[in-house]
């Protein structure tokens, strides 16, 4: 089933979101827009991002193929007022979603994330929080993450 890919969202034209695999980016998620649909070999997807550059000083937009296994379409927005401690959730942050952890609310809707894969923690507001879904199967799935109350390295004392 891992093979058969269903490319039915992946039309140009269609706003998706893209992880990307280079150092610093990972746990991040960017929105772009097809410019070219899927190629036959090997599996790539050809877009536009809409807030990454293609140069450091450069206003033009990067255009990139990408493989496909790396896009997913855009999330639904869930209306909720609230995020909970320990919610898994992804924050807006540097141009991209990145996928974190709540670690505190705080007042007037803020709350502090703790991303894993750069190790920062940053305050935001609720506005620019979204609960955390992965793009399975076609489909949008919460993913339960069970966290331990003590961290793992409790276990390499014993």
């Amino acid at each position: 089933m891992a093979g058969n890919v269903d490319a039915s969202p992946f039309k140009k034209g269609t706003q998706v979101e893209v992880s990307l695999e280079d150092d610093g980016f990972r746990g991040s998620w960017y929105t772009a827009t097809i410019v070219r649909p899927i190629s036959k070999k090997p599996h790539k997807i050809h877009l536009e991002f809409h807030t990454l550059t293609s140069g450091d000083n450069s206003a033009k937009l990067l255009r990139e193929a990408v493989d496909l296994i790396l896009v997913r379409p855009i999330p639904p927005r869930e209306v909720q007022q609230r995020f909970n401690v320990s919610e898994d959730v992804d924050a807006l942050h540097k141009d991209g979603w990145w996928e974190g952890i709540v670690i505190t609310a705080l007042d007037d809707g803020h709350y502090s994330v703790f991303f894993q894969s750069s190790r920062e923690q940053i305050e935001v507001d609720e506005s620019q929080l979204r609960l955390h879904r992965e793009w399975v199967y076609g489909k949008w799935t919460k993913m339960w993450n069970f966290r331990l109350p003590f961290s793992v390295s409790f276990f390499r004392e014993l």
